[in-house]
């Protein structure tokens, strides 16, 4: 199956936006506050990188953040992951990802 259909199949669409002449790029939505986004590169390999908008999040639940500027206001992770264009790595990548969200407990930020 080809990376385009296996990217299909978990919820990817392209993204219609301008991208460089060699560089895909692929945008799923799992719930209205999370954006993955999948980079196909033509060399055969991908980026993974994720962001979470919490200024609208927290705004939705009542609290705020800063100065509210919720449009500016997104959690994202430190260094994106890189592999190959292959669904079984870009599940692991996502996996990797709602790990880290499930892992965000403000009531307990000591533990790991």
């Amino acid at each position: 199956m080809a990376f385009e259909d296996e990217l299909a199949s978990l919820g990817f669409r392209p993204e219609t936006g301008r991208s460089p002449r060699d560089v895909r790029v692929y945008v799923s939505n799992p719930n209205p506050f999370l954006t993955y986004t999948v980079r196909a590169f033509g060399d055969g390999t991908a980026l993974f990188s994720w962001e979470f908008a919490i200024g609208e999040f927290l705004s939705a639940k009542g609290m705020q953040l800063g100065s509210d500027e919720t449009l500016n206001q997104f959690l994202f992770p430190r260094a994106d992951d890189r592999g190959p264009q292959d669904a079984a790595w870009l599940a692991g990548a996502i996996e990797r990802a709602e790990l880290a969200l499930r892992e965000l407990r403000f009531d307990r930020p000591e533990e790991p």
